[in-house]
């Protein structure tokens, strides 16, 4: 490239780093927060070989046989990170930044070898930077795969225009050796092939056969190094009831993914497939269809047009057979129309081409006008959970995965009614049994913290109920999940004997699991059971000998003995020994109206609600006609139990003696506005 393409490269990189960089320190969201915080290959530092080992999200879906994710390559890319400098926010960001602007460079270096047409390369270049599609996979940190379908593609197509143009056969074994690393970043990286094949038929009228044959090979060595380390041949492909809904869906997937192209500035994320039958997406579809035949004809008679026709076509058509397909929990994304979307960015480039120079420039500089703040805003979207989810809801309010991660959100928030509210809504429409069973789970924490124990475990009954069906396996991190909650209860409940064996289970299926030892080790301690905890520790400090070196168990009991009270209760409610609680409460010479009411809390956490409801009764008792202790116990079950109906009763019976609350009016009316009519009875219609 010459100075001046240099200079506009440059200044490229500036506004793209400009409009991006307040995003770096985002939260990881979503899938980004599963791979990289609930991964063993980052967690223990495993050795960058194990990219080509594992599966991409190896058994963190829920169900076994889900993971048809193979991208040994990707994978590859952030273990190295892990190595260099750790998985932060930062860096990762950063990273899929430089991929992007790498590919920038390289497909501006394509178009300038490709095409004489003047501005037509800056022109593609700029309106693609900044496409506002793309900010998802910039952001979105797991969209790199995306990223190195475009780095790979554009090497790939740029040593492939070298070698049609000097005839080196060198640059066929460069563009063959960049396909075979996209292949291995990506799976849909195979559309490429018949793009190779179409661009070089329409350069020069013949084939190169050893060169497409060696890009087909390696799609062939893919699947089968793919087969060996999943097990897997293909993803299962699920179709819907009958003819007219699979063509239904089609043509609305095909709507969907064209409106989102031509009107970037706003668009739907993810949808699920059933959302496809909605009459906006419908209309664009058969738009989409006129749209195809036209651009065909056009490509026909402009063979300039040709290749980004292609490109578009190729990408964008390719995507809809997914739809089919049984991936948990989307097939439908906006992500994915990121090559695609090139393709129509260079069509349109193509246009502007034929007009006037200064109505061009012009038309270019209010695209830009557009995106940029575009960009911005749906870049934030992904600040947090929070904000990622709300938008998700704006999309598909009555979507089961959204509904379910809106609720993980909003405990995450301690908003606990909110997340409630969403669980139970859930209930109520059709969902995906990788659905249903991570709604049961958190079911199962909502009604941990309101100390429902029979509650618990009929949510962890119902979860295990999937186990009869020959054809679903629950993966191994959902029955640790499983023992991990029953364990919770039956500690609770103070049969430790039992708890004990589910930890020990969980060790066993885990050995390389740091907190399935420190469950088991804090169970021991906070129940005296000295000998067996110094007994784990030699275990814990010969597996993980940096992570429990601060372990000493005869120096923790030695100091335990001399813990002030505050301290030592506290000690014992993280660690959920709420017997030995009880037992130091009650050691107090006299009980004001606050440890009364810590009484009742332990009470019920050990799962003795009506001797905590009794404790409470009593605490009435003693202040009869007091309008504020009434306020007090319905606080008490509101915050500490989450019980809403208990809350609202002490309120109405507040209110009864001292109508003029007006704080208490709009809470009692809000509670039974926003929750009580709301809420349905679960188990009378079933959880699933």
């Amino acid at each position: 490239m010459q100075k001046k393409d240099l200079l506009y490269v440059a200044i490229l990189a500036v506004i793209v780093f400009g409009l991006y960089w307040k995003t770096f320190d985002y939260d990881l969201i979503w899938d980004d927060e599963i791979f990289f915080k609930h991964n063993l290959l980052f967690i223990e530092h495993q050795p960058l070989t194990s990219a080509f080992k594992y599966g991409y999200f190896s058994e963190q879906l829920g169900v076994q046989g889900q993971d048809h994710y193979y991208r040994p390559l990707l994978t590859l890319s952030f273990l190295l990170e892990n190595e260099l400098w750790g998985i932060r926010n930062i860096t990762l960001r950063l990273t899929n930044l430089l991929i992007f602007l790498l590919s920038l460079i390289f497909l501006f270096a394509f178009l300038k070898a490709h095409s004489d047409k003047a501005y037509l390369p800056e022109i593609t270049t700029l309106l693609f930077a900044l496409y506002p599609l793309n900010c998802e996979n910039i952001v979105w940190v797991v969209g790199r795969g995306d990223l190195f379908l475009l780095l790979w593609g554009s090497l790939a197509f740029l040593f492939f225009e070298l070698f049609l143009k000097k005839g080196r056969p060198l640059y066929l074994v460069g563009s063959s050796f960049f396909f075979l690393l996209g292949v291995f970043s990506k799976e849909t990286f195979i559309l490429f092939l018949p793009l190779l094949f179409l661009y070089e038929k329409i350069r020069r009228r013949r084939i190169t056969w050893p060169y497409h044959l060696a890009n087909a090979s390696i799609i062939l060595l893919f699947f089968f190094i793919k087969n060996l380390v999943l097990g897997i041949k293909n993803i299962k492909m699920v179709y819907l009831p009958n003819s007219l809904e699979n063509a239904k869906a089609a043509l609305g997937t095909l709507g969907y993914y064209l409106r989102t192209m031509i009107f970037p500035l706003r668009y739907d994320m993810f949808l699920p497939v059933t959302d496809m039958n909605r009459v906006i997406f419908l209309a664009f579809g058969l738009l989409a269809l006129v749209f195809i035949v036209w651009l065909v004809i056009w490509a026909k008679k402009d063979r300039d047009m040709a290749l980004p026709a292609s490109l578009f076509l190729i990408f964008w058509l390719g995507h809809i057979p997914l739809i089919y397909a049984s991936i948990f929990p989307y097939q439908i994304y906006s992500r994915y129309m990121m090559v695609s979307g090139l393709g129509l960015v260079w069509l349109l480039a193509h246009f502007l081409m034929r007009i006037k120079e200064r109505p061009r420039f012009g038309f270019v500089f209010l695209v830009l006008i557009l995106f940029i703040p575009s960009i911005v805003l749906n870049a934030g979207a992904y600040k947090n959970s929070t904000v990622f989810w709300q938008r998700a809801m704006k999309s598909s309010s009555e979507d089961a995965y959204v509904l379910f991660q809106a609720a993980k959100t909003a405990i995450e928030n301690k908003d606990y009614l909110s997340a409630e509210i969403s669980l139970n809504k859930s209930l109520s429409v059709s969902m995906k049994r990788e659905t249903a069973i991570l709604v049961s789970m958190l079911y199962a924490d909502v009604e941990m913290m309101r100390a429902d124990y029979p509650g618990v475990l009929r949510w962890m009954a119902s979860v295990e109920e999937f186990e009869k069906s020959p054809e679903i396996r629950i993966a191994p991190f959902i029955s640790y999940q499983i023992n991990s909650k029953k364990a919770r209860v039956l500690v609770s409940q103070g049969d430790i004997g039992a708890a004990e064996k589910l930890l020990l289970e969980n060790i066993a299926g885990y050995s390389t699991v740091k907190e399935a030892y420190s469950d088991l080790y804090n169970m021991y301690v906070s129940h005296g059971l000295w000998p067996e905890a110094a007994k784990l520790e030699e275990t814990m400090k010969s597996i993980f000998p940096t992570f429990f070196a601060a372990v000493d168990t005869p120096k923790m009991r030695q100091e335990f003995e001399t813990l002030p009270f505050d301290k030592k209760m506290t000690f014992y409610i993280q660690n959920r020994n709420f017997a030995a609680a009880i037992a130091l409460v009650r050691t107090l010479p006299s009980l004001d109206i606050d440890h009364q009411f810590l009484l009742a809390k332990l009470s019920f956490y050990e799962g003795k609600a009506e001797e905590g409801d009794k404790v409470i009764q009593e605490i009435l008792d003693q202040n009869p006609g007091s309008f504020e202790i009434l306020n007090k116990a319905g606080f008490f079950y509101l915050y500490n139990l989450i019980r809403v109906k208990a809350a609202i009763g002490y309120f109405e019976q507040a209110l009864a003696l001292n109508p003029s609350q007006p704080e208490i009016i709009v809470l009692t009316g809000r509670l039974k506005r926003e929750y009580v009519e709301k809420i349905k009875d679960v188990w009378a219609e079933g959880p699933h």
